[in-house]
């Protein structure tokens, strides 16, 4: 197998407003660490007919437009079909807003978009000609005691709070390749489960996963590059909390310095230890699937909060009226193997834990890696259960995703369904 890498520092300036949180009333204050792109190509020989490239960026997300452009430039630019193209974001709440459908929680400034989409095709241009001959291997660690669940259930009334039985994933999944002659690690993917949203003031961050890259980094030394792959983390976060444990906190620059330790300091563990020899075999595949809503506001009901809402409803209900009254939305999957025995699912949503979960099972002689945030950011799926239970991430969210109303409770069912159809597919 051939390998190329490519990285680009993508750090908006001071001022820059920031996404993931509506209680922020200005923009970046100062920048606490840099925000970077990894670009990783493949391909099994020298001709490129099956070449891959995934795209890792310390962002909130890739909006459904951004990833729109970036796919049919890299097309035009480097012939790459958008199923063998793969987008992936840290989802670092303390980045610049690359969301359009997003209402009051950051707003995107046309030219750090475009400075973005720029340093990701030089990264991919560079890593394109700079082609080595590396081996593949796979690890699987853990990294317990820094992700908690988020959902307290008490009384039978839902809690934003730590939930110690609620259901997380400490895995961490090492996919490494190494140079063929020297056996020296070129790059490395590490996949993990849980929200970067460790820090939460004006500072610009690539928060833990950020952190545990410069960790892998250093450690590796020379030219390497290491690159997050974000899981199911819908509804799991660091667990930063109060004395007692029965509240969250914001965290401190001493949680991030300890997260990226422990979960960095996992990987080269791992890439020290007897690591499974795997064969690639390059294979991409992507489908939409339409999810339905449970409702939708009138045309009149909108133009009614555009005069008396608040400022949110206001921002919201413009957002609703400039787009086709419609109770259907589509959510990107994307089948991309490296290996008969790796086989990376990306969904563009907040996929909630109990998916991955479902994921993992499907396949008992490969690796399936889940990811969400990846080709787009539709909002928070959630499964079933949780629509009775109510709370954030089914229902409380939806209005800042810019969705009409809450998903219909099949959509689990709906996106499992798919998932398994897509690995269905031969390669």
């Amino acid at each position: 197998m051939l390998l190329g890498t490519g990285k680009a520092d993508i750090t908006p300036p001071r001022g820059t407003p920031l996404a993931g949180y509506g209680f922020r009333d200005h923009g970046a204050e100062a920048i606490r660490d840099n925000l970077e792109v990894r670009a990783i190509w493949l391909q099994s020989a020298l001709s490129s007919s099956d070449a891959v490239c995934i795209v890792t960026a310390d962002l909130i997300g890739f909006g459904a437009l951004m990833t729109e452009r970036i796919r049919s430039e890299v097309k035009l630019r480097f012939c790459l079909a958008s199923d063998r193209f793969l987008l992936s974001a840290s989802h670092t709440h303390s980045g610049p807003q690359t969301q359009e459908c997003m209402v009051a929680t950051g707003e995107i400034v046309p030219s750090v978009l475009s400075e973005i989409e720029e340093s990701i095709y030089d990264a991919i241009e560079t890593a394109r000609e700079d082609l080595r001959e590396v081996t593949m291997h796979l690890g699987i660690g853990e990294c317990s005691g820094f992700a908690i669940n988020r959902r307290m259930m008490k009384n039978g009334i839902f809690l934003n709070a730590p939930n110690p039985d609620g259901i997380r994933d400490d895995a961490v999944t090492v996919i490494s390749f190494q140079d063929a002659e020297d056996k020296s690690v070129r790059a490395v993917l590490f996949h993990f489960t849980c929200h970067p949203t460790t820090m939460g003031d004006y500072s610009i961050s690539s928060d833990y996963p950020g952190a545990a890259r410069r960790v892998v980094e250093a450690g590796l030394g020379g030219e390497a590059i290491a690159a997050f792959l974000p899981g199911c983390f819908g509804d799991v976060r660091p667990n930063c909390a109060v004395i007692g444990g029965k509240s969250f906190r914001r965290g401190i620059d001493a949680d991030l310095r300890a997260f990226g330790n422990a979960l960095g300091g996992e990987v080269l563990r791992l890439l020290k230890s007897e690591l499974k020899s795997v064969q690639p075999t390059l294979f991409g595949k992507a489908v939409e699937i339409e999810l339905d809503m449970q409702s939708h506001p009138s045309k009149e009901t909108l133009t009614e909060l555009m005069d008396s809402g608040s400022v949110v409803e206001k921002q919201w209900a413009a957002k609703l009226l400039a787009s086709p009254l419609t109770n259907k939305r589509k959510l990107t999957l994307q089948r991309l193997d490296l290996s008969s025995e790796i086989i990376l699912i990306a969904m563009g949503g907040e996929i909630c834990c109990e998916f991955g979960q479902h994921i993992r099972k499907m396949q008992t002689d490969s690796c399936l890696l889940p990811l969400g945030y990846s080709n787009g950011l539709l909002g928070y799926i959630c499964p079933e259960s949780m629509y009775a239970e109510g709370g954030y991430e089914p229902i409380e969210s939806t209005i800042y995703f810019g969705l009409p109303s809450a998903f219909q409770p099949n959509s689990e069912q709906r996106v499992l369904a798919a998932v398994a159809g897509i690995l269905e597919e031969n390669s």
